[in-house]
Order: structure tokens, then sequence, then C-alpha cells
């Protein structure tokens, strides 16, 4: 296991390398211009070429590539052209699209597993052709179309006007967060330590329940209790009102994303857990007697969700994706509104920043996920040593 992730950590690396060469060499080729063109335009020729030389806009297109390559190396980002520290920009943007992202992969992907049984182990009914055709139907969405539409459903039927497009940090309850020394961006990695430690210790505790032979802890009761227990942490951490209007404001795009997301994994879940009902290990496994659900959670369900995990280890990028246009429609105040807003700038240093934090959000997901697929099917671990033998 160890040799198997030393191989994918330095694949991962490499292929880091390529994606970053990649974007740099397309950002500027497609770009029209420079900065000093689009942004300048108030200057004088003097001025405009200080202004260059200053930005280091004069130099070769290969020079300014390695010497963004040196600053990343050197873990130095640099300064944007309107001359905000690019590391605390990400310091103020990253917490609030993990937020969104982690728990509404997470959502997305338990509410896609359920369904996905419902629909696939039981015969063809009514009920699960509904269910299909509104995950499909769902997948295919367009996003912007489909943030729209639940934001006017939110904001403007159930009476959530703070919710309804503009820029949702212009909507935080000012006089709210200024009782606590504490910004946004501050409370939402609060809020995932929170959960990451709260959903570890939860998922450690049902491995020891069924390592034991009882049963796991039901994903109900195991969403609830962590979302109680968090609040109660976050209110004795002193920001718990706060958390309840950062959570609140944030409920269209979690929504958005989880409804965006989950139809890809139930559908593959379904159309897997069939391929599963004639195997000779589910007809032994009810010859003996053995309850359905049981039949279905501890053996079928097992191999069938191998090929789900495989399929989001590739859709991570577009997950990502669907999480930055997402936030983009929004206003909501991360990493997406502020890519975009940089591209249609041209502040190339912060551009390349969000880039480089994107291909590594991804590289770092998927080798999780590669580990954990490993561990769930050995013939992984086993085919990578015959082909290093090779």
């Amino acid at each position: 296991m160890t040799r198997y992730i030393l191989r994918r950590g330095l694949g991962s690396l490499v292929t880091l390398f390529f994606f970053l060469t990649a974007v740099f060499f397309l950002v500027q080729i497609i770009v029209p211009a420079d900065f000093t063109v689009q942004f300048a335009l108030g200057m004088g020729p003097a001025q405009r070429e200080a202004l260059r030389e200053e930005l280091g806009l004069n130099l070769p297109l290969w020079r300014q590539y390695l010497n963004w390559m040196g600053d990343f190396v050197t873990g130095k980002l640099g300064t944007s052209f309107y001359g905000n520290d690019v590391i605390e920009v990400l310091k103020q943007t990253v917490p609030l699209s993990m937020l969104l992202f982690i728990p509404g992969t997470a959502l997305a992907y338990i509410l896609g597993l359920r369904l996905g049984k419902f629909t696939g182990w039981r015969p063809p009914k009514i009920l699960s052709g509904v269910t299909t055709l509104s995950g499909l139907a769902l997948f295919t969405s367009f996003p912007p179309w489909l943030a729209w539409l639940i934001a006017y459903i939110i904001g403007r039927r159930l009476g959530t006007q703070r919710t309804v497009f503009g820029n949702p940090a212009g909507s935080f309850n000012r006089q709210l967060w200024s009782e606590i020394d504490l910004e946004p961006a501050a409370a939402a990695s609060r809020m995932l330590l929170t959960f990451a430690v709260l959903v570890g210790g939860m998922a450690l505790l049902n491995w020891q329940l069924v390592r034991r032979g009882g049963r796991g802890i039901p994903v109900i009761l195991g969403i609830i209790f962590v979302g109680g227990l968090s609040f109660l942490i976050w209110q004795a951490w002193g920001f718990g009102p706060q958390a309840i209007d950062l959570v609140s404001i944030a409920s269209v795009p979690l929504l958005t994303f989880i409804l965006l997301t989950f139809g890809e994994t139930m559908l593959i879940m379904r159309t897997s857990l069939r391929e599963q009902h004639n195997q000779e290990y589910v007809t032994v496994a009810r010859a003996k007697g053995l309850p359905e659900s049981t039949v279905r959670d501890k053996h079928a369900s097992r191999n069938a969700i191998l090929p789900v995990v495989s399929r989001l280890i590739i859709s991570l990028p577009f997950l990502l994706t669907g999480i930055v246009i997402i936030e983009d429609v929004l206003g909501w105040p991360g990493v997406g509104s502020t890519l975009f807003g940089s591209l249609y700038q041209q502040d190339m240093p912060m551009v390349m920043a969000l880039f480089l934090l994107v291909g590594l959000v991804t590289l770092v997901a998927r080798l999780v996920l590669e580990v954990v697929l490993a561990m769930m099917d050995p013939r992984l671990r086993i085919t990578e040593t015959q082909e290093t033998k090779a």
C-alpha cells in the first residue's frame, strides 16, 4: 500500500506540473493584449511602459513562466495587479468555497447512494421511475438556470429574501457579525474543522460496530447527530448565531450543488446494483435465508459501490467546475466569484493562483479517493504490484 500511495502521489505531482504549464500558456495566449492595454487607458506611453516593467509584463513569456513557477515552488504567490496579496485573498475565499464543496459532495454522494439502492434493487415501479427521471433531469440541468430557479423558489416563494441573487456577502447580518472578532471565512474554517472531526469520529465508531457484527449507525441519525453536536460546539466556541447566519445564506448554493450532482451517483449505483441481481454470491446469500435488506446492503452494495467511487474520482474536476459556476451565478464570495472577477479584470497572478488551487484540491481529493478505492478493492493493489515487477 505504501508503494501504491507513493506512485500515485508522484503521478499527481507530474500531472499538476503539466496542468499548470498548460493553463499558464493558454491563459496568456487566449487573453487579448495585456493588463496595461485594457485597464491603463488613461496613462501615457511612458507611464504604461513603466507599469509593464513594474508588473513584469515586459519580460518574455518563458521568463514570466519561470518566475511564476519559481514563486510557486518557494510558496510565494505574489501580489495581484491591483495590489492585493494573493495569499490573503485565498484565505478569505477558500474556506467559504470548501464550506459548499465538502459537505455538498458528501451529502450528494450519500443521497445518490440511497436513491440508487432504492431504484436499483426493487422491480421497476412508478415511484422508482419518477425518482430516476428526476435525478437524470437535475444532473443534466444547466447550472446557472438551476441556481436561479432554486434562488427564486426559496427567496420569492418562501420569503427568504436574503438569499436571492446579488452578493450574499452583502446579506450577512452585519450587526450580528460585529458582535464577535471573527470574519465569515474564519468561521467557515472552524465549521469545516468541526465537521471533519465529528464525521471522522462517526465513521470510526460505525466501522467498529460493523466489525463486531453489529448494525451500522443509520445515516439520517448520523447526520442529525453531527448537525446538532456541531451547533453546540459552535455555540461553545462563541459564534453559534453567526454560524447559523452563514449556513442560512449558504443554503441556496449548497442545495443547488447537491441537486446538480447527486443524480450521477444515483444512476451509476442503480445500474451497478442491477448487475449484481443474478450473481452467484447473491443467490447463495438468499439461499441461506438472509433478509433481503442484508443481501442488498452487506453483499450486493459492497461490490456495486466500486464503480461509483471510481466515477467520483473522475468527476472531481467537473464537480469543482460546477461549484465555481454556482458561486459566480449566486454571488457567493468564494473561489468561483473571485476567479471570474479576476478573469474579467485580467488579473493574471490571481487567476493563476486560483487555477493552482483548483488543481491542488482536485489532485489531493483524487489521491485520497484512489487510496480508499484500493483499500476497498485489493485487485488494484495486486495489479499495481504486478505492473511494478514487470
